[in-house]
Formats: C-alpha cells, sequence, structure tokens
C-alpha cells in the first residue's frame, strides 16, 4: 500500500478535489484577485464577476428563482446561522414580548442547528419542540405536524443524516407542514445531499435551503450558500411586505457606502466584508465537473462496503440494511472496540482515514442507542476504488480478530 491515504471521510468533506478547483483558484490569484465589489478597477470586476458566476450556478443547481436569492456564505454553518438567528431576532423585534416563539426541530440535525436553537432556549427566549427519529434515521412526518402550533414560526428539517445518510422525504414533509399552517418558515439544511441529489427550492417550497461547498459538491472549505425565498424575504420590502430575516452581520457591501443602514436589497441585504472568492472560484470547477456517474460510483463503492462489513463477525451496522434511502455513508461499530480508537487504529496501521465519535449529532446518537461513544462512519468518494474498499475491509476483519 506504500504511503497512499485511503481516503473515507468524504462526508466530513471530499478529497481529492478535481483538478479543475486548484487550476481555478490559482487562476484567480494570478489574474483576479481583487476584492470584489468595492473598486472599479479590472481585478475588483473580475473578482465579482467570479461571485455572480458562482450565484448563478447556485441557482440553478437548486433550481433558485432568481441569482440575487443566493446568498454566499463561509460554509454550511454560516448559512445555517445567518438563518436561524436572523429567523429569530426578526420574530423578536415583530412580536410582542410576552410571546415567545416556537421552533420545531428533529433529532437528526446538526450541531450547527441544535446549539443556535440552544443559545435562545437557554435563555428563555424560544420555545423549542423536537421531534424524535427512529432507529433508521427517519422522522415521522406525523408527529412533525403535531409539533407545528400557532406560535410556530420556523421548521429546521435535515434533507440527510450526516450520520446514517437517511434522506428524508423534503417535499412531503413541506406539504403537510403547509397544509397545517403556511406562514412556517421551513429551513432545509442540504450539506450531505447537494452535489449527490437534484434539489428544487420552488417545487417543494422550501424557504431556507443551506449547501456546503466543500461536500458533495467536491468544491474548497470555506464555501457554502444560502437560498432565501421570497416568502422570507419579500421583492419589495416595504410596508406590511417586510423581511423575516433579519441581518446580524453588518458591515461593508460596497453596493451602498452612504449611510449606517445595510442595503434591503439582496443578496448585499445578507452579504457583509469580503468573500472568499478565491474559494468560490473553485467552487465554480467543481460545480462544472458534477456528473450523476459520481454519485453512481459512490454508492456502487457504498454497496461494496456494506457487503463486506456484513460477512465480518462482531460488526454492529446502523441505520438503513441497504443503500436504497441513503446517501454514500455507512456507521458501524467493532464489538468490544471504542469507535475512535478503530479510527486511529485505522490511521495509524493501515492509513485508512474514517471518522469515529459522535459526528457533531448528538441526539441521533441517543435515538440509535450509541450516545456513549458514537460509531465509525465510512464515507467514500469519487476517488474511491474498489482495492481500496477490499484494504479497509481486510484491515476491519483484522481488527476484528484481535483479542479485547
Amino acid at each position: 500500500m506504500g504511503n497512499e491515504i485511503i481516503y473515507l471521510d468524504n462526508a466530513a468533506t471530499s478529497w481529492p478535489k478535481p483538478d479543475a478547483v486548484g487550476q481555478a483558484m490559482v487562476d484567480f490569484l494570478a489574474h483576479k484577485a481583487g476584492n470584489p465589489g468595492r473598486g472599479g478597477h479590472t481585478l475588483s470586476r473580475r473578482a465579482s464577476e467570479v461571485l455572480e458566476e458562482s450565484r448563478q450556478k447556485l441557482a440553478r443547481l437548486v433550481n433558485a428563482p432568481c441569482p440575487n436569492r443566493i446568498i454566499l456564505t463561509h460554509g454550511c454553518t454560516d448559512a445555517l446561522n445567518l438563518s436561524i438567528h436572523g429567523v429569530l431576532r426578526s420574530a423578536m423585534q415583530s412580536r410582542c414580548s410576552q410571546t415567545r416563539s416556537h421552533v420545531v426541530t428533529t433529532a437528526i440535525e446538526h450541531n450547527a442547528v441544535l446549539r443556535t436553537l440552544h443559545c435562545y432556549a437557554s435563555n428563555d427566549l424560544i420555545d423549542i419542540t423536537i421531534v424524535p427519529c427512529n432507529a433508521q434515521g427517519f422522522v415521522d412526518l406525523q408527529a412533525l405536524v403535531d409539533a407545528c402550533t400557532d406560535n410556530t414560526i420556523l421548521l429546521t428539517f435535515s434533507h440527510a443524516s450526516n450520520v446514517l445518510g437517511t434522506i428524508q422525504d423534503i417535499e412531503k414533509a413541506i406539504k403537510v407542514i403547509r397544509a397545517k399552517n403556511e406562514n412556517i418558515l421551513v429551513l432545509v439544511d442540504a450539506a450531505q445531499t447537494a452535489g449527490h441529489f437534484p434539489i428544487d427550492v420552488q417545487a417543494w417550497d422550501i424557504d431556507l435551503l443551506t449547501l456546503a461547498g466543500h461536500k458533495g459538491l467536491r468544491g474548497p472549505t470555506g464555501t457554502g450558500a444560502l437560498y432565501i425565498s421570497p416568502r422570507a424575504y419579500p421583492e419589495e420590502c416595504t410596508g406590511d411586505h417586510q423581511p423575516r430575516v433579519f441581518c446580524q452581520r453588518r458591515g461593508g457591501t460596497g453596493s451602498m457606502a452612504p449611510g449606517l443602514e445595510m442595503p434591503t436589497n439582496l443578496p448585499d441585504a445578507l452579504e457583509a466584508g469580503t468573500s472568499n472568492a478565491v474559494g468560490f472560484a473553485g467552487l465554480n470547477a467543481a460545480i462544472d465537473a458534477l456528473n450523476h456517474e459520481v454519485h453512481e460510483h459512490e454508492m456502487a463503492m457504498t454497496q461494496r462496503i456494506l457487503d463486506g462489513l456484513h460477512k465480518i463477525a462482531g460488526i454492529t451496522i446502523f441505520g438503513l440494511p441497504t443503500i436504497k434511502g441513503r446517501t454514500p455513508v455507512i456507521l458501524f461499530n467493532l464489538a468490544g472496540q471504542n469507535p475512535r480508537e478503530v479510527m486511529v487504529k485505522l490511521d495509524e496501521q493501515h492509513r485508512i482515514a474514517v471518522r469515529g465519535g459522535i459526528h457533531c449529532a448528538p441526539l441521533l446518537h441517543e435515538a440509535i442507542g450509541t450516545c456513549t461513544a458514537g460509531g465509525v462512519r465510512v464515507s467514500p468518494g469519487s476517488g474511491t476504488t474498489e482495492s481500496q474498499i477490499d484494504l479497509f475491509l481486510d484491515a476491519i476483519e483484522a481488527l476484528a480478530s484481535q483479542p479485547v
């Protein structure tokens, strides 16, 4: 095996990136690295064009009605914070002080959602209902509906679990939520699905969609996006049509220098400061390189891992039994062995990169009974080969045969 790293942690960040990603970033630094939107000179305009290209590509990717409704962020966590803080702050400003807003979320959410909501709930600023999931990672849609009340202003829902890979029926969930309360803003975390599966924000009636540029899209870290719907942010911010997302981040936008108020037009209303333009240059190249064959390959590798793990004594596989209804992610444990220790042994003894632990999703691990130590997560990518999978399975079998 030599010095080859077998990288099976693509759910954390994809690697290796397409060659075009690095090439586009080098080209940006050499020929386009001005400050976007903050100068009339050539380099500034070129940098701005890169960002507008990202907006257009991402808008097409999720079928947004307008590129200006794509807010470029520093990642999916940044987009989630922008959404949650923005919606709750806006509601606090518009509601009377005696009425607390209510938020519905689920047990499959990442800590980027749970910790952000907790900072409000722990200070008695909002009420939260957390809808549980079953052992396969599915959230019951009726329980989701039952949790919503007249005071519910926001529902957060991950498109797929970052732990089990289980994909939720987002379109159906939003339909049943709208039937009960059409005013609830629905926030969908697509960190694990963008680049793997088609997403249609208009057909699914999504209000807020957060994206990670560095996972399934195979772009650089430090890139992400937020789609924001007309329900969450009206075209004209006047009279009764006020934004339901308050801009927490303040600063220069380049489009409106005079005055101390942020502009109200999108995307500038929710973007401040200098964007990671070099990262978005790489993301543009990554999006251009997307193709369905990559996902099919990743799922074939996932099936090979599942088939192999089923043959090894002492292995417990969590979640769905097959690749149907999941992303290319598998969680398992080895009897009598701590998942973090398994991760370290794979890294140090076999140069295999996996993820062991809680994966920033503590409530899901509670639901599947692994809340103490978590599990071993393996996630193949575009560069994973059958021979690498076989070496991984050999390493797991060797660990399983060791006395504990």
